[in-house]
């Protein structure tokens, strides 16, 4: 197999003339008068094709999930729990506000929050479940929605990898109190980075809205840079928003693009023994925003050795989560002992990888990543 000379990288944007076009427009008039021009049309489209009353756009989703949780009042001796597989950036915002992560398991089929160990893991001082769409995934939001009726719990979507995927027919970002959406480079619709907060209660968004721009009242008959109360410099630029409008623009086209991608990977790698792509509950239609593959325990190979592996081969492969509660910082949050903690998450994780999955790849690219793969399983064997 002959070695490609240009490197495959793990993720990359789909950037056509409409989003040169209208980047180019906001960079020439989105000023003065049309500061926020594009943001407001990004919005109003966005909040339309979601299903959500409120949008508030922010520098990136991590300070969409902060501001979630400081708009619901999570604060010192509270207890939110999140999947323990998932982007670090679930989890680190509950420390921010001096709250408590409490990491459960994952569901082996979706790799979504598992339900069960969310009602295992309440206690007296929780206060939310933050619900992961992971790699573009839903868990069961039945079930989890059920939990959290019955327990009084705030329920946050963290749908940054979602964008897209439905249950039963009902958009991803439409099931949690807030829900929260990722816009960086990696992402379905891209804005370089950015994110967005969703809600229908109109208090969470004026609250969230407030704290998003240093605690400053924008609206008429309020003083000018008079700060009501702290708050954060996490608003968003007219030229991201116009990059971001584009995108959405070709949505359609962009899941169906990503739906090809793993059709084809699945096609490519459908007769080799030991990998498993990503699976779902007949209630989800994913959007496949990520190709995962696990490798079965009995090839021996780990997630960091299929990197290696395919690095010999100018393919750039990133290795699946890591356990969050695995990493120095969230160790101290691990209630019991850590001896087969959170088992999914743990085994899934240590076998993981995530395959090329940029919404530019060509069929020759794929089946040149799939190839490789091949013959790295091959190789093993011998």
């Amino acid at each position: 197999m002959k070695i490609r000379e240009k490197r495959i990288p793990s993720a990359g944007p789909s950037i056509t003339k409409k989003e040169i076009d209208k980047v180019t427009e906001a960079m020439e008039v989105g000023w003065g008068s049309k500061m926020n021009f594009y943001i407001d049309s990004f919005v109003d489209k966005f909040s339309e094709f979601i299903g959500k009353k409120y949008c508030l756009p922010t520098a990136h989703c991590t300070d969409a999930i902060h501001l979630s949780l400081l708009a619901k009042g999570i604060n010192s001796g509270d207890e939110v729990i999140v999947p323990d597989l998932s982007w670090v950036a679930s989890a680190s915002p509950i420390t921010y506000v001096q709250a408590t992560p409490v990491f459960v398991d994952i569901d082996p089929i979706s790799l979504c929050i598992d339900s069960k160990s969310i009602e295992n893991a309440i206690t007296k001082k929780t206060k939310a479940i933050m619900a992961v769409d992971l790699i573009g995934n839903m868990p069961d939001w039945d079930e989890l929605q059920k939990i959290a009726e019955d327990n009084n719990l705030i329920v946050i979507e963290d749908a940054a990898e979602g964008l897209g995927a439905t249950y039963k027919n009902k958009n991803a970002g439409t099931f949690g109190d807030i829900s929260l959406f990722s816009f960086n480079a990696t992402k379905l619709i891209m804005s370089g980075q950015g994110g967005m907060l969703c809600t229908d209660d109109e208090e969470i968004y004026i609250k969230a809205k407030l704290l998003s721009h240093q605690g400053i009242k924008k609206e008429l008959g309020h003083e000018y840079f008079w700060s009501t109360e702290i708050g954060y410099n996490y608003n968003w630029t007219n030229i991201q928003a116009a990059l971001a409008l584009a995108q959405l623009e070709r949505i359609e086209e962009l899941i169906q693009y990503k739906e090809w991608l793993f059709r084809k990977y699945e096609q490519c790698l459908s007769e080799v023994e030991g990998i498993t792509l990503n699976q779902n509950h007949s209630d989800v239609d994913p959007c496949f925003w990520m190709t995962i593959a696990i490798v079965d325990e009995n090839l021996g190979l780990s997630k960091q050795e299929l990197v290696k592996q395919f690095d010999n081969y100018n393919i750039d492969i990133r290795p699946m989560f890591y356990p969050i509660s695995s990493m120095p910082p969230y160790q101290k949050y691990i209630k019991n002992s850590a001896e087969n903690y959170n088992p999914n998450a743990t085994s899934l994780s240590a076998r993981g990888i995530c395959l090329p999955s940029g919404n530019n790849l060509t069929d020759e690219e794929v089946e040149y990543i799939c190839e490789a793969f091949k013959l790295i399983l091959k190789k093993s064997n011998e």
